[in-house]
Parts: structure tokens; sequence; C-alpha cells
């Protein structure tokens, strides 16, 4: 096995530890607080996603990535974008403390511009640990961004359950963000110890500029279509809407998009090592895309079956309407791996213009969609946006494939078997009757749907089936 290839197993096992922990035990919490207050409160703080998530985008300005992205980053780049970071992350505070007044207004929710004054203060926090962060990313030593993950969950979750269980309501949300960042960066700042020199070179930031710049406004595009729907049901239907939605969101995204996020972020810094050999990129790029594709579409189709039942379980009756999007959200979660896994070859051939143009034009079709939809009610326009998001994610394909050499039928040929597969089953699973027992129902029709779904996979012999196989077995190995 080479020096990349155990770097990388390593990495995903330890990012996929670190994400999925604390994403478990933030669900944990959000599932004992959501028992506790109502949808319409989640509502509330949802609404402020889109502008913490922008900032966050502005804060970073694409440094991060341009710092992984260059081989030989010394002291003066990473001392460089970190005073730049810290500036940032302050001047966009004041900004959005002054206009919180405005946000409260456009919502008609006198009560938000408290929430979000406080909720804002995430924004300058994070200022001081990303560069620790990227310097942690670049020596693929993810075992310390576990630890951070995990010990920040727990913390925050324990803030926000207490202040829920204390009667403070909204403010149990709000306390629970604001700790877990803040207790993530002191944990990043702990860990990689790690200082400043006093020198800000204009010429690095100059250098680094161009290739941040694409991807920073890639980002801010991508994160305002992600929090879109979140602006327009607000704007247009009920808060409790909001909260139904969110709720649904998160819980799609636990699974497929945490798997992408774990990918594209474990991968990038192992590809930059050999983005010279293109060969050697198509193979490896090509395994990480079938994978990926394997464990996301069965968990996807999975979530679909069990969907009314879980919701049950984990949140009680109160939250079912949010059921319908959850579904629906499912379906975009099983096509949108095909758009982010792909966003790492741009990056590597420093082709963030032309993901900014692909993307761009893929949420202009997304917008047109929410327009036309908008009157016939949330589920038209969820619905619209997997078949905007699938026709895209075609052209993706074809444009990203063609920096490797991988053409698109070769990439068709290795996503269909898997897609259709999970999807018989999905059908076949469907039909089992539901039982007295909601846990009973999750439990029988997860163990059908996981020994057809293996057999299947096994008796086609496809290649997702057999890279997960080698990656346990590897593990296993390590574990020894």
């Amino acid at each position: 096995m080479t020096s990349i290839k155990k770097k990388f197993i390593s990495g995903v096992l330890w990012e996929s530890i670190g994400r999925f922990s604390a994403l478990g035990i933030q669900f944990l919490v959000t599932i004992i607080i959501a028992r506790a207050l109502l949808p319409s409160d989640f509502g509330v703080v949802g609404l402020l996603t889109v502008f913490i998530a922008l900032g966050q985008i502005l804060l970073d300005s694409g440094f991060s990535q341009a710092l992984i992205q260059k081989k030989d980053a010394n002291e003066t780049d990473l001392s460089s974008v970190y005073f730049l970071n810290m500036f940032v992350g302050f001047i966009l505070y004041f900004v959005l403390f002054f206009i919180s007044p405005y946000i409260s207004s456009f919502y008609d929710i006198p009560e938000l511009t408290n929430y979000a004054r406080v909720l804002f203060l995430i924004i300058p926090i994070n200022s001081f640990g990303l560069v620790q962060n990227v310097i942690i990313q670049k020596e693929l030593d993810f075992r310390k961004t576990a630890t951070a993950n995990i010990v920040s969950a727990v913390l925050s979750g324990i803030i926000g359950i207490s202040m829920a269980y204390s009667g403070f309501g909204i403010w149990a949300l709000v306390g629970q963000q604001l700790s877990v960042h803040t207790v993530r960066t002191l944990l990043y700042i702990a860990q990689r110890r790690w200082l400043p020199s006093f020198v800000l070179s204009i010429k690095t930031i100059k250098d680094m500029f161009a290739f941040s710049m694409n991807l920073m406004f890639h980002s801010i595009v991508n994160v305002t279509m992600k929090n879109i729907y979140v602006l327009v049901i607000g704007k247009f239907y009920p808060v409790s809407q909001v909260g139904y939605y969110d709720q649904a969101n998160k819980m799609q995204e636990i699974s497929a998009s945490t798997i992408s996020e774990v990918v594209m972020k474990v991968s990038f810094p192992a590809l930059v090592q050999k983005r010279d050999d293109i060969n050697f990129l198509r193979l490896a790029y090509s395994k990480i895309f079938t994978t990926t594709i394997f464990l996301i579409v069965p968990l996807m189709v999975f979530l679909m079956c069990i969907a009314e039942s879980l919701f049950r379980v984990l949140l009680t009756e109160k939250w079912l309407p949010a059921v319908p999007y959850f579904r629906i959200l499912c379906l975009y979660g099983m096509v949108l791996p095909m758009i982010q896994i792909s966003y790492n070859l741009y990056k590597l051939f420093k082709k963030g213009k032309v993901l900014l143009w692909i993307d761009t034009f893929r949420h202009l079709i997304v917008l047109a969609s929410i327009v036309v939809t908008i009157k016939y009610g949330i589920d038209y326009m969820l619905i619209s946006l997997v078949i905007c998001t699938f026709l895209m994610a075609l052209v993706n394909l074809y444009k990203s494939g063609s920096l490797i050499s991988w053409g698109l039928s070769e990439q068709i040929r290795c996503l269909v078997p898997t897609y259709l597969i999970a999807i018989t089953v999905g059908v076949i699973v469907s039909f089992i009757p539901n039982f007295e027992s909601d846990l009973f129902t999750i439990a029988f029709r997860g163990c059908v749907f996981l020994i057809v779904f293996i057999c299947g996979s096994r008796a086609f012999r496809l290649d997702g089936y057999y890279e997960v196989f080698a990656i346990v077995q590897s593990l296993k190995n390590k574990i020894k």
C-alpha cells in the first residue's frame, strides 16, 4: 500500500470518527432539545443560518484552500492569512451587528435582533483558529480535528440541554451553537501550538488572491443557494415550516453531505501530492467517486423507507409534517454527491473560475424553478430542486471528467448499477408492513435492506463494494 493511500485511509478514518461522532452527538442533543422546544423555535434560529454561513465564507475568503493547495506555504504565508482572517472577522461582526434590526424587520420577528447579535459572535471567534486548522489538514493529522469536533459537541450539548430544560427557550439553541464554535477553536489552538509572526505580506495575499477569490465567490453562491429555501420559506410561509424544513434538511445532511465532505476534505490534500500524475489521479479519483456513491445512495434510499418511523421515534409526532420534505431531500442527497466530489478536481487544477460558472448556472436554474413553483407549495419547490440538480450533475460530470480524461459514459457506467440496485432493494423493503413498534420496523427493514443490497452488490460485482471491502480489511489490519 502506497504512503499516500495509507495517509488517505487514516485520514478518512479519523475524519469520519470526528465528523460522525460530533454530528451524532449534536443530533442526539437536537433530539433532546426538540422535545422541549417547538418547531417554530428551531425555525427562528434557522433563519439566521444563511447569514452565519455567508460570514464564514467571507471570513475565510478561500485562503484556507489556497494554503492547502500551496505545497511550500511558509511562515509568512500562514501569518499573513491569520491576521487577514482576524481583521475580516471583526469587520464582518460589526456589519452584521448593525444590520441585525433590518434582518429582524425582513422576517417580521422583532426578537430576532437580540438572538442575531449574540449568534453572530461565532464569526470573529472562528477567525482565531482557521490557520491552525489548515496546518492540521496539511499535515493530514485528522486525529486532532476529530478530537476537537467530539469534545466541542459534548460540551456544547451539555450547555444546550441544560439551558433548554431550564426554561431558556430559543437561547438554548443560541448557547449551543456559540459554545460549539468557541470550544472547537480553543482546541485547534491548544492542539496545534502555532503562533503567528508579526508580519502581513501584501505580496503573499496577492499571490493567493486569484485562486482564493474564485473559490470564495463559488462558495458564496453555493452557501446562498443552500440556504435559499430557508430565506424563501421564512418570508412566505409560517416560521414553523422553516423548523420542519431545517430539521428535515439536517437529518439528510448528517448522512449524505457529511460523507461527501469527509471524502472531499481528506482527499484534496492527499491528491495534491500527486497532481502531476494524471494516470494516478484518474485511478484514485474513480475509486474515491464510486466508493462515495456506493455508501451514500443506498443510505438515502433506506432513510426514505423508514422516514415516518424514524421521525416518530426520534422527534415525536409533532415533527411528522417534516417527513415529506425529508423524503424529497433524500432524493436530492442521492444526486448532489455527483457534483460535490468533483469540486476537488477543479481546485486541484486551479479551475475555480470554471467551477464558479458551472455552479452559478445551476443555481440560476434552481432560482427559476423556485419562482415557478413557490405558489404551489414547499414540496414542489424541493422536487424541482432535485430535477435541476440531476440535469446539472450530468453537465458537471462531463466537464470535471475531462480534466483527468475520464469520459461521461465511463462515469455513468460506474454509477448506474449502484443506483439501480439500491432503488430496487428500496422498493422491495417499502412493501414490508409497519409493525406496532416503530423501532422494530426500523430494525427489521434495516436488516433486510442491508442483506439484500450487499448480496446484490456482490452478485453484480460493483466496484464500490470491493473498494469498501478493501478499506474495511485495511482498517482491521491497522487495528490489529
